[in-house]
Formats: structure tokens, sequence, C-alpha cells
């Protein structure tokens, strides 16, 4: 079996997060995506406890987990939310199985966009931007369709954007619209890579922490878009 098909076959399980940790240890997974070697030296900073390759597969296992979680979703979005995971690509994945690879490639730009400033302090600016372009790269050696392609750069590209939400308080109509006509149908998908990211790393820095703020931001989003932006 061709490297790519065995990454592209983890999605397509019920436990990824495991899967793709087994593909590491077994030496295949740097093979098939050369740059997780890096990440796994970076990342570490005022607001990440662990690199960038262990940050990501926490991410992934939140999201397999909120997934499975029965009652995780208010009633009033959550046949949408699963209307859109279980959509069709045409490439013999779902929205879902792709928002998985979305999730542990949505911090793969660090590596290359890492700058330490004058004071010593670690960033990582625009690292969506590099790794959209790496995402962009790893979707034509997996053979994925065009369209596919372009959906998980797009995941990666925009996974900060509830973050800076978060951060800036600014839940206007007139901001939240904005992004919804970027993002448009994906609103969903990356709503849900933003809150899997902010909630990893949440859980190591402040373990005791309640997410349910966090929740509450994603949910917000999501209604306005579902019920006044569509």
């Amino acid at each position: 079996m061709k490297l790519q098909n065995i990454l592209i076959n983890s999605l397509c399980c019920e436990d990824t997060y495991n899967k793709i940790r087994q593909l590491d240890e077994d030496k295949i997974l740097e093979e098939i995506i050369p740059e997780v070697k890096d990440m796994k030296l970076v990342g570490e900073c005022k607001y990440h406890v662990v690199n960038a390759y262990e940050h990501s597969l926490k991410a992934l296992k939140e999201l397999e987990t909120i997934i499975k979680e029965k009652g995780f979703f208010p009633t009033h979005i959550r046949k949408q939310i699963q209307d859109y995971l279980s959509s069709d690509l045409c490439s013999n994945l779902n929205r879902f199985q792709l928002l998985k690879l979305g999730v542990f490639l949505h911090d793969i730009g660090k590596p290359d966009s890492k700058t330490i400033d004058m004071a010593g302090r670690t960033h990582f600016k625009e690292h969506e931007i590099v790794g959209a372009e790496i995402a962009f790269n790893l979707g034509k050696n997996l053979s994925l369709k065009t369209d596919t392609i372009d959906l998980l750069t797009k995941y990666v590209r925009y996974h900060m954007i509830l973050l800076v939400l978060y951060k800036t308080n600014n839940m206007s109509q007139e901001k939240l619209f904005e992004i919804f006509d970027i993002i448009g149908e994906d609103t969903i998908g990356i709503l849900l890579l933003g809150y899997c990211d902010i909630v990893a790393t949440r859980k190591l820095l402040h373990p005791n922490e309640d997410t349910g703020v966090i929740k509450t931001y994603m949910e917000y989003v999501l209604t306005n878009y579902i019920y006044r932006y569509k």
C-alpha cells in the first residue's frame, strides 16, 4: 500500500488520533509529512507548553472527542453541524475526515515562521499563511482532488478566526458577516477547528479551567452563521 493511502485510511478510522501517533512511532508519518520532524522542535512559548506536533495531536483528539460526545452541540445547530461533517468530497473523504487532517496540520507552518524578538520571546507570526501553502502541497502529494485540496488549505489558513474573535471580543454583526463572506459554508469546520485548537492549548495551561466560555463563543458564531447570515 502506498504511504499516502495509509494516511488517508487513518483519516477514515474512528480513532485517527491513535492511528497517526502509531504512524509516527512506526517511522512512517515523517515519510508522508516531512514537516512533522520540525514540528517536534518548535511550538513551546508563552501560550504552549508542548511542541507543535504534540499540540496538534491533542487538538485532533479533542475534535474526535466532542464529535462522539452526545449532546455536546445544542439542538438548534446540531443537525447543521452533522450534515456539514457528513457531506462527501470528491476524494473518497467526507468533510469530517478532511477536517481531522486540517486539525493535525493547523500549526505545520510554525517551524518556518518562528522568530525570536529582542526580549527573547518566541513568535510564529503568519504561521497560518505558511501552513496553508504546506497543506496545499501535501494535498497534491496525497493526490486529492482540487476542491478537496482547496478546502484543506482553507482550514489551515483560517484556523485562528475563533481565537481572534475571542481575544478581541468583537462579535458585531458587521465583523461576523465579514468573516462569513470569506469562509462561507466552511464556517462550521473552521470554527470547530478553532475551538479544538484553543481548548487543547488551555487544558495544558490551566487544567482546571472551564472551557465553556470558548464553547459559548463558538456556538454564538455558528448560530449567527446558520440563522442570520444564511
